[in-house]
């Protein structure tokens, strides 16, 4: 039999998180005075803030707009060439330089639009790609750009006063963790503009949260004895005071909590060989480790529903020089990993409800300079996989100069005379459609115009 232990270690075991190895049955205690039950529920609400398992104060409240598909945001870090990724050309020009033959380029399957020479994997997902060219990025500063893309704010200095896209859509999600920042993805940005607070989990605390979690069978008896005991001290509250806003906070805190408990939600954040195994058949000799575990691990979150919004970041492409010799280990081995991912949630019947967007900084030259690389251009290019957009095509274009030109907002094809070109604006607007409905931007974020060459699905 299991020793009785004193009442105030066991009221600060729930208080205050400090007593979590005792073992003991929540009736060897009188009831939780009101005070004693309200801190409880501070530290309850505390563990899942801490954890960022609860957009904000709105605990466990659903969002107005809830997320229609989950969204994968992959910053390719330092201003990618677009000649190489989403716009090759099929010949140098007076103001383009192709450091290669048209016919090394990679045909979309089921199309007849091509990709960059080192993504045959992307090529061959096909209709689940769209390409997207010609974006007017307005900057050739890292930051500006990247803050861009990232919330659909130009400003020359990086600081703006906007939420990135995956943050927005994360405060309308109820998932068990909104959105979750790996290694190299952008830092998600809130502002006041947020219908629900949103919290951020990040790579570097990961092995905090998954701490939090029981780790064997006594373990997880012991904690939910307490949350137990604590749901019946709730249940007396309630019986003599009513039910109330922060009552019903700490009771929601509780629920939530012990459902993550019973579900091994700790388990489920632990990256194992087992889950790198998909990504590791005929990988390139140059892959790079934390890239793959990047992507093995929003895999596993993905497969066990866990989080709605995933940012990954993927560098190397500041290329001033030796561009080849640098670039292609990279878009290789990133072109490798992502065709494994798309493969995994096509087999799961789960690419449909996930949109993967690829972007970056801004594009580079047309022409190379005298150190075999390109230099930083205001035009850029983006990737949209999965989220059950029609494929195979490509909205935006850009001229024998790499300059963007004007298209027609319902193609997405070359409008001449026209004066409309494509914009990170545009991008995000067409992200929050796709996973928030039509009507989030035009209410809450009109500064974001969606058009409808982006958001073209396959059963529409």
């Amino acid at each position: 039999m299991k020793n009785k232990i004193d009442k105030q270690v066991l009221k600060d075991s729930i208080i205050k998180g400090t007593g979590h190895g005792h073992i003991c049955h929540p009736s060897q205690l009188p009831d939780l005075t009101r005070r004693e039950l309200m801190l409880g529920g501070t530290y309850l609400a505390g563990y899942l803030m801490a954890s960022q398992m609860i957009p904000g104060g709105k605990a466990l409240a659903a969002g107005q707009y809830p997320p229609a598909r989950r969204l994968i945001w992959i910053n390719m870090s330092g201003g990618w060439d677009i000649l190489e990724i989403t716009d090759p050309k099929p010949s140098s020009t007076s103001g383009i330089d192709m450091m290669y033959d048209w016919g090394a380029a990679q045909q979309l399957a089921g199309s007849t639009e091509k990709i960059g020479r080192w993504m045959p994997n992307v090529a061959a997902m096909g209709q689940d790609v769209l390409v997207v060219r010609g974006l007017n990025m307005g900057t050739t500063s890292h930051m500006a750009g990247a803050v861009y893309m990232d919330t659909g704010v130009l400003s020359n200095s990086g600081n703006v006063n906007a939420a990135s896209i995956p943050s927005i859509v994360a405060s309308e999600s109820t998932a068990t963790i909104p959105i979750i920042q790996l290694n190299g993805g952008m830092d998600p940005k809130i502002d006041r503009g947020l219908l629900s607070p949103v919290s951020v989990v990040r790579a570097q605390n990961l092995d905090l949260y998954r701490s939090m979690y029981p780790e064997d069978t006594d373990a997880m008896d012991q904690k939910m004895l307490i949350l137990n005991y604590l749901n019946s001290s709730i249940e007396r509250a309630k019986a003599k005071t009513g039910d109330y806003d922060r009552l019903k906070a700490v009771a929601s805190a509780q629920s939530k909590i012990q459902t993550q408990f019973a579900d091994n939600v700790g388990s489920k954040l632990e990256l194992t060989n087992e889950d790198r195994t998909p990504f590791g058949v005929n990988a390139p000799r140059t892959m790079n480790n934390g890239m793959r575990d990047a992507f093995a691990l929003s895999l596993k979150l993905l497969k066990n529903n866990l989080v709605t919004c995933l940012n990954l970041g993927v560098g190397g492409f500041d290329t001033h020089a030796g561009q080849e010799r640098a670039m292609q280990p990279v878009v290789e081995s990133f072109d490798y990993l992502l065709g494994r991912f798309v493969a995994e949630l096509k087999a799961a019947n789960q690419l449909d409800n996930t949109l993967i967007v690829l972007y970056s900084d801004f594009g580079r030259t047309p022409k190379v300079n005298n150190n075999n690389g390109r230099d930083h251009w205001p035009v850029g290019g983006a990737l949209m996989i999965g989220g059950g957009i029609l494929g195979g095509r490509v909205v935006g274009a850009t001229d024998d100069n790499l300059r963007a030109l004007s298209i027609n907002k319902d193609s997405g094809a070359v409008e001449t005379g026209g004066s409309f070109t494509l914009s990170p604006s545009n991008l995000g607007g067409a992200v929050l459609e796709l996973t928030l409905g039509a009507t989030y931007t035009t209410t809450y974020r009109t500064y974001l115009e969606s058009i409808p060459a982006l958001t073209r699905l396959k059963t529409s």
